[in-house]
């Protein structure tokens, strides 16, 4: 289930595993973050974002932006994303004994996933 303290939470968790945060944040219009999307939006104002959530935003100096509704090719690339990771980290299956054990194994394959391949956008730059 997807609430606020879970969303800020883990907002936080991954601003000290990656040591800093972003300048931008794109998110899929969830309610947990999103008040109104306005259909027919006045100039500069597409949505309503939740204070609470503008408050986290704010105090990280992270700008919101939100993917157009109904438009898939936006999402498109983390969605498929998910995909990857699924193929590249589960496939086999790894087992564990405990959740900390899976979730070590799982944090130390983002880092060398991260650490060992070009960023997308600026390819002289590794993901990391």
């Amino acid at each position: 289930r997807e609430t606020q303290e879970m969303v800020f939470a883990a907002h936080q968790e991954a601003f000290l595993a990656f040591e800093g945060v972003p300048e931008r944040g794109i998110y899929d219009n969830p309610k947990t973050i999103v008040d109104v999307v306005y259909h027919r939006p006045l100039k500069g104002q597409e949505r309503d974002f939740n204070r609470r959530f503008l408050a986290l935003m704010n105090h990280y100096l992270i700008r919101p932006t939100a993917c157009t509704v109904a438009a898939g090719w936006e999402k498109g690339q983390v969605e498929n994303q998910v995909g990857n990771i699924r193929e590249w980290f589960f496939t086999p299956l790894p087992r564990f004994e405990t959740l900390d054990q899976l979730n070590t194994w799982l944090w130390e394959r983002c880092q060398e996933r991260a650490q060992n391949h070009a960023h997308p956008e600026q390819k002289t730059r590794t993901i990391w």
